[in-house]
């Protein structure tokens, strides 16, 4: 498939009839037995780096040991490759789940992003505080009914 530099990513995904993840061998830089890694076609940054499971799945709790291993083998690659291009700072991210508001594509996917500023904005555009003893509490006791 022939990339339209000018397509927004908003529509490229609209443009799909499957998983853009499946089937990506023509983008593998390097790969194992079970995952790969590649280019992110619509990069935070020039040298953004995804990698991905070869078997189609979209949560972190069904990749199996073998994956599991090929891919912290993949982010080790990915991150000496990022270093040796300059990169001090680099951000390893983890998009899981299915399709919702905010997830777009429903495949398990990591990112190297290199030079990123997650930044002073939380989720809402909001300037990011600091939580209050009380919401720490919320938080905490949230967390602690499924431990």
């Amino acid at each position: 498939m022939p990339y339209n530099v000018r397509m927004l990513y908003k529509d490229f995904l609209k443009s799909l009839t499957g998983c853009p993840f499946c089937g990506g061998e023509n983008r593998i830089i390097s790969d194992t037995e079970s995952a790969y890694l590649t280019y992110a076609l619509a990069p935070y940054h020039k040298h953004h780096l995804l990698i991905l499971p070869k078997r189609h799945t979209e949560s972190i709790q069904d990749i199996t040991e073998q994956e599991d291993k090929d891919i912290e083998q993949l982010q080790r690659l990915g991150m000496s490759l990022l270093k040796k291009l300059g990169y001090e700072s680099i951000t390893f991210l983890v998009r899981e789940g299915g399709l919702n508001e905010i997830k777009s594509v429903a495949h398990i996917h990591y990112h190297l992003i290199p030079k990123i500023q997650i930044g002073d904005l939380d989720h809402y555009g909001q300037e990011r505080r600091i939580l209050s003893d009380e919401e720490i509490q919320g938080t905490v006791h949230d967390i602690e009914l499924y431990l």
